[in-house]
């Protein structure tokens, strides 16, 4: 006769098996688009570095752009910074000009999704003259890695430095559905 305890450790020893046979499946999907992300990771870094070696009169309205990542990470950030203006209207007649001191992030993530990864476009504008008047905007979508070449690293540093807009950067994309 089996004890429950017996068949319960079996179905959790069977359970546990399956998990780490799915675990070491999904890292060897993010082992495999971590490479084939690499170059373009590589040209991307490259833009910023020539690109702060560029006089601050030369890339306005651009103040900073760089990028951070962590060794055996799997996401990717790049930020810009900028001064904008907005003008705002009040009541029909009323409009009023502010300046925002604007960031930009693109967050790359690496998925364990076949040839996808995760790339975040965020914004965000704090007032000069008020800390609590803050804009946002964010945008998520899944991108095949096949489609990220030489050529689409030019759009995303032209985004992170204000040349382009949101809406302009994600045409260059070819997004997964």
């Amino acid at each position: 006769m089996n004890n429950w305890i017996d068949d319960a450790e079996k179905r959790q020893h069977e359970k546990d098996i399956t998990f780490e046979q799915g675990a070491q499946a999904g890292n060897e999907v993010i082992t495999s688009n971590h490479e084939k992300l690499s170059a373009f990771i590589a040209n991307i870094n490259n833009l910023i570095d020539r690109i702060s070696h560029i006089s601050p009169e030369e890339r306005k309205p651009s103040l900073e752009v760089g990028g951070t990542h962590l060794e055996g990470d799997i996401k990717y950030e790049y930020y810009g910074s900028a001064f904008q203006t907005h003008q705002k209207t009040i009541a029909f007649f009323f409009s009023k000009t502010k300046r925002y001191l604007y960031w930009r992030r693109i967050y790359i993530n690496v998925t364990d999704t076949h040839n996808l990864v995760k790339i975040t476009l965020y914004e965000k504008g704090t007032s000069e003259t008020s800390q609590t008047d803050v804009l946002k905007k964010k945008l998520k979508f899944l991108v095949k890695i096949d489609s990220l070449q030489q050529s689409t690293c030019y759009p995303i540093i032209d985004w992170l430095v204000y040349k382009i807009s949101s809406h302009e950067l994600k045409k260059h994309f070819r997004i997964y559905k």
